[in-house]
């Protein structure tokens, strides 16, 4: 096996764990595959969507069956996110590869912050109505399709920080990334931007990280992984802002 494969398919297990507990792990993807692999960011951001698609219908079934998917909320985001990914997968063809980098580094740097602070606790289990929902899944859904960062990276500190349980943040989050994947990857496959080899190998090594992950958010505290994944997000941030500056 060569060695781009073999730590391809470590970045997906390593990812996938952090997928399955927090959901906000996929959004490192994208910069692995760009810094640490070379792949040009449009086939990175591409790959990385197919690879969200078949790895999150395996993280919604863990998460429905431990009843941390709640329906309704669920319909109306992922509803409301296929307009947005459609859009966001057109875009991706027309934005420059650098400006690209440059936004999902800015997000990394504010998901990196949002996720550092400690979550606030919900006065009650869904206090957001439909329309609410319907915003957070257009805006969830097209800049998830733009910057391949997954929908749960993006969705869940929102709803953290509209008072959201993280568990139930965290299960919504695993749930809208499938409809975003799906309706992104049409677009990139009839663009011809994904090789299927190399994202159906993290498709297959995320699934086995988030196997291993979703027990750890349902069994332990989230303080320490939280704050893991913010770090990481602010080192990958540094990193591509470094990579950036050179180029100017």
């Amino acid at each position: 096996m060569a060695p781009a494969t073999i730590a391809l398919a470590v970045a997906g297990v390593v990812l996938g764990v952090l997928v399955g507990s927090t959901g906000i792990g996929g959004v490192l993807l994208v910069p692995f595959l760009v810094h640490g692999l070379g792949f040009p960011v449009q086939r990175a951001v591409a790959d990385g969507l197919w690879s969200f698609l078949w790895s999150g219908l395996l993280a919604i079934a863990l998460y429905w069956r431990r009843g941390s998917i709640p329906g309704r909320a669920a319909l109306w985001l992922c509803a409301s996110a296929l307009p947005g990914a459609y859009l966001g997968a057109e875009a991706l063809g027309v934005v420059p590869g650098n400006l690209l980098q440059a936004l999902i580094a800015a997000v990394l740097l504010g998901g990196g912050i949002s996720t550092l602070r400690p979550p606030r606790e919900a006065a009650r289990p869904h206090p957001l109505g439909a329309s609410s929902l319907i915003a957070l899944g257009a805006i969830t859904g097209f800049a998830s399709a733009l910057l391949g960062a997954g929908g749960a990276f993006l969705l869940v500190p929102l709803l953290v920080a509209l008072g959201e349980p993280v568990l139930l943040a965290v299960g919504l989050g695993q749930a809208i990334q499938v409809p975003i994947a799906a309706v992104a990857s049409v677009a990139n496959l009839r663009a011809g931007r994904i090789d299927l080899g190399a994202a159906t190998t993290l498709a297959l090594t995320l699934a086995a990280g988030i196997a291993l992950g979703t027990p750890l958010a349902h069994g332990l505290s989230q303080r320490a992984l939280r704050r893991l994944v913010a770090i990481a997000m602010l080192v990958a941030a540094g990193v591509m802002v470094g990579r950036l500056a050179k180029l100017f």
